[in-house]
């Protein structure tokens, strides 16, 4: 630890190192607005200029008037906040159940919930494309939604929440005679508020960030979501940069506006479901 004439030097320097890692992280977020702000043969100049020469917004007006990116949206929309409800009241209830409810073979369950921490999304995707197709939901909102409603993240999280809330507050409900559904919703919901925020967040953005899974699930360009809508804008004889960057804005603004509001939320959540 720094002490004495030494300390002031540290802090500047670390301030220094700061700065430079955000300047890092934020340069292809800059590069990519500008870019789009560009006309198509600005955007293709070598060099680049750092600053747009003729800004101009006409690149994202002709995105909404010649390509479906409404939709798109209105699709990932619909997708992720379904996906992520459906991960927040599936997760609470299996959370609630490990910690409430003595039954034979709940800690078995806890480890295997844990163990399928380490399973990737991509070693199960042929099997949970196979399921899909058999169950006949191929090329439906319902392939795009179900698998992302279920999750060993959103158990662990509500599990590690409901640990930290004393039990006489359940007992004081089963003596006035409130059922077990009763209590999980009127006392152990509410009290898990920054776990469900958390859980929310991260499945919406897992959900609108998805491209594979959408890829081969869905074939009508009705049912595309903004992920797949970008790769549209790159065709075999060129990439429209200027579309395609003012498409990737117009794609992270949701998730980014979102995560800005709750991002308070999610640390509080991560922060206690991690030291109970």
């Amino acid at each position: 630890m720094a002490t004495g004439h030494n300390a002031p030097q540290t802090r500047m320097l670390a301030h220094v190192v700061l700065v430079l890692l955000c300047a890092f992280a934020l340069a292809p977020l800059y590069w990519m607005v500008t870019t789009s702000l560009k006309p198509l043969d600005e955007a293709l100049q070598v060099p680049p200029t750092i600053l747009p020469e003729t800004a101009s917004i006409t690149t994202y007006i002709d995105i909404f008037l010649e390509t479906m990116m409404a939709r798109w949206i209105l699709n990932s929309l619909f997708v992720a906040t379904l996906s992520a409800s459906g991960n927040v009241l599936f997760g609470a209830l299996a959370g609630y159940a490990l910690v409430r409810i003595r039954f034979r073979g709940r800690k078995v369950i806890l480890m295997l919930v844990l163990a399928s921490f380490m399973i990737p999304f991509e070693a199960t995707f042929i099997a949970n494309y196979v399921l899909i197709n058999d169950l006949g939901w191929y090329n439906t909102y319902t392939a795009l939604i179900v698998p992302w409603m279920a999750g060993a993240f959103a158990v662990f999280m509500f599990r590690q929440e409901f640990l930290g809330i004393p039990d006489d507050l359940f007992d004081s409900a089963y003596v006035d005679g409130s059922s077990e559904a009763r209590a999980f919703w009127s006392i152990g919901l509410p009290l898990v508020r920054a776990a469900a925020v958390t859980v929310f967040l991260i499945t919406f953005i897992w959900s609108w960030n998805a491209l594979l899974w959408p890829l081969f699930v869905t074939a009508d360009s009705e049912l595309r979501v903004v992920q797949l809508g970008l790769v549209s804008f790159q065709t075999e004889g060129a990439v429209f940069v200027n579309m395609l960057m003012a498409a990737a804005v117009i794609g992270i603004l949701p998730v980014g506006i979102l995560f800005f509001i709750g991002q308070r939320f999610v640390i509080e959540g991560v922060t206690q479901g991690g030291i109970k």
